[in-house]
């Protein structure tokens, strides 16, 4: 069975993560519509670390059968800050967190 959750961060992290996520695709592979929101997201799926947005137009995110995304959306210029990298370089992307981190912070 296809599911998603929200959770609302606790502690410090409230001042930058608006809310952590976790969607499970089921036993079929799932593709869902994501509809911009203004924020960025570090997404883990599977053994994959990303930095996902902001986005300007809706994006497609296909998971395997039995896929698991968790996500942190972090504040609008929460991420790029935290990460040295600006906003717009990520506009519309998915990036390997460890393209975006230079050598110092990984």
């Amino acid at each position: 069975m296809r599911s998603y959750s929200e959770t609302a961060p606790a502690g410090p992290l409230r001042a930058v993560v608006e809310v952590t996520w976790r969607a499970h695709a089921g036993t079929a592979p799932h593709t869902q519509r994501v509809l911009p929101d203004g924020c960025m997201d570090l997404l883990l799926s599977g053994d994959r670390l990303v930095v996902a947005g902001p986005d300007t137009t809706a994006h497609l995110a296909a998971s395997p059968a039995g896929g698991v995304t968790t996500g942190l959306r972090f504040r609008p210029g929460a991420l790029p800050a935290l990460l040295g990298v600006p906003a717009d370089e990520l506009r519309d992307r998915r990036v390997p967190l460890a393209d975006v981190l230079d050598p110092g912070r990984r």
